[in-house]
């Protein structure tokens, strides 16, 4: 998604809020001409709305964007500090059972005393193909959880924690001392992480879908 694009959907989506917050809509005054029992007031009423539509539109002032551009600027944006940015009364979305993948295979060979760098036995492949990317909301709408975001690189720094960097161009690095164990021998991009919301807006993040959640932060 490119900037502008961006910028536009965040300043109608705050517009969007507002109204939802006010109660009122811009489209309000149009739907108002159903009530006028009289024909020829209501075409009347109707011509003068949608004009008044046409115009504003024109001038920048109104921005027509669909619900799943917005969606994905929400999710494109997650973690990032923009406040306001969700969308009202967007029902939440259950998340599926993980279990089975190849990556809770390693993860329960971890749990058993397992060699952490030895391959499993199913494909590093077949967990990538079966993480589907997941968005769970709350009742107010907000992004509490995204699942199955691909990796494109793990790094570390100078603390050896992490940064890792996600194939959409998100980079999150790790802010705690959590031990998180994954095989070396599985490429990167084969990998995906999880991320749900925290206390006080902070986030944590899980690596293929199973083994310890880790506190991180996202930067870019």
């Amino acid at each position: 998604m490119n900037t502008r694009l961006l910028a536009i959907l965040i300043s109608a989506l705050a517009s969007t809020t507002a109204l939802a917050q006010s109660g009122d809509s811009p489209l309000s005054p149009l739907f108002s001409c159903r009530a006028l029992e009289n024909d020829a007031d209501r075409l009347a009423c109707l011509d003068a709305q949608v004009e008044a539509l046409y115009r504003s539109e024109n001038a920048g002032e109104l921005v027509a964007v669909e619900r799943s551009e917005i969606e994905a600027a929400e999710e494109a944006t997650y973690g990032l500090d923009i406040p306001q940015f969700r969308l009202p009364r967007l029902p939440s979305v259950s998340l599926p059972s993980m279990s089975g993948t190849a990556s809770a295979d390693l993860a329960d060979a971890v749990a058993a005393g397992a060699d952490p760098v030895a391959s499993t036995t199913n494909s590093a492949a077949a967990s990538a193909t079966v993480a589907a990317r997941r968005v769970e909301r709350n009742d107010a709408g907000e992004i509490t959880r995204i699942e199955g975001l691909a990796v494109q690189d793990i790094g570390r720094d100078a603390y050896d924690r992490m940064i890792i960097t996600l194939q959409n161009g998100q980079v999150w690095r790790q802010i705690d001392d959590t031990r998180v164990l994954y095989s070396r021998r599985q490429p990167f991009t084969e990998m995906f992480v999880g991320v749900r919301s925290a206390a006080l807006g902070s986030h944590m993040m899980q690596l293929n879908g199973r083994g310890r959640w880790f506190r991180a932060r996202r930067e870019q």
